[in-house]
């Protein structure tokens, strides 16, 4: 019995009964796809980028954050593939934060290389960012300690743990009138490091 392709909507209807909650699931040209379960390091990567985020939005009030967030990048058969943060400029301000998936186009999305399948499927992913026309995609690599940052066809910034992940004048989208997180500016080593509130958490009792 050949089993039929989901659509996007039926994929985000259904996402809940899937493995884990469907927590780590994305729609690969119509079927469902579990990915491996993210490493610690994966987290910490999380933790520090969405307090750097919430701090720049807060004090700039342009745009806002959705955390894995289901993008739909292709129709016919449908493919959703959740970047770990979307950060959107356009529409209602917090429009897609209860969505499961959307068609809305982030202006920025950033992607944690952390386990096998993330790492190998990555060109794909970006080729799907260039497709939608998404005008940057930031991958941060916990494994070799780096950042690349994708923008335009071909163009690629890598940086390593001793440098800056800083917003840049190519950083565009059409629908403001200022590079993407204007100055925005993390310390690289800064986004791997376990945070001190974390490490308190995480002690035995």
């Amino acid at each position: 019995m050949i089993q039929r392709i989901m659509t996007a909507e039926e994929f985000a209807e259904q996402k809940y009964d899937l493995p884990d909650g469907g927590r780590w699931s994305e729609l690969i040209a119509g079927e469902p796809v579990i990915l491996e379960q993210p490493s610690d390091s994966h987290g910490n990567v999380i933790r520090n980028l969405s307090r750097f985020l919430a701090q720049w939005i807060e004090q700039k009030q342009v745009g806002y954050a959705c955390f894995d967030l289901g993008i739909i990048v292709q129709r016919a058969p449908d493919t959703v593939i959740n970047p770990a943060v979307s950060y959107f400029v356009t529409g209602s301000r917090w429009a897609e934060t209860d969505k499961v998936v959307t068609d809305t186009k982030p202006a920025l999305v950033f992607e944690v290389a952390s386990t096998i399948d993330r790492r190998r499927n990555m060109p794909d992913r970006i080729t799907h960012y260039r497709n939608m026309g998404i005008p940057v995609a930031i991958v941060i690599d916990p494994m070799e300690l780096k950042i690349a940052v994708h923008t335009g066809a071909d163009e690629v910034d890598v940086l390593d743990r001793e440098e800056v992940l800083t917003s840049q004048n190519a950083w565009v989208d059409d629908s403001i009138d200022q590079p993407l997180l204007d100055g925005l500016s993390i310390s690289v080593s800064d986004i791997f490091e376990q945070p001190e509130w974390w490490q308190w958490r995480s002690r035995p009792e």
